[in-house]
């Protein structure tokens, strides 16, 4: 859980507030950190669209129709990676296509 320091640091990790609440703005986002930090290894992210996609229509990442596993892939390339490496809460390996949580503790996964 996170807590708040008089310098507006919900995390004690150097994030200030509004990073926070911009990352946790979004649900895939909130869902992409959840399912990283639970995983706590590398993760593809063909895999990882899949696991946000199956954690939000409540099925298994197997009946995740290719289609839209392939559409969150873009998605999460073009719009939400950018955001989370930039505050290295993750980090992206472009030579296997992987991502992995760096800092777990730094950004809740809840709006609390």
């Amino acid at each position: 859980m996170a807590t708040s320091s008089p310098s507006g640091d919900r995390t004690g990790q150097g994030l200030p507030e509004e990073v926070v609440d911009d990352l946790l703005s979004d649900d895939t986002r909130r869902r992409a950190l959840s399912i990283l930090a639970d995983r706590g290894e590398p993760v593809v992210v063909a895999d990882l669209a899949a696991a946000v996609l199956a954690a939000k229509r409540d099925i298994e990442p197997a009946a995740v129709p290719d289609t839209d596993r392939d559409d969150l892939t873009e998605e999460l390339f073009t719009e939400h990676l950018p955001k989370l490496t930039a505050t290295d809460i993750v980090t992206y390996d472009s030579m296997v296509g992987t991502v992995e949580i760096q800092r777990p503790d730094a950004v809740p996964t809840d709006r609390r």
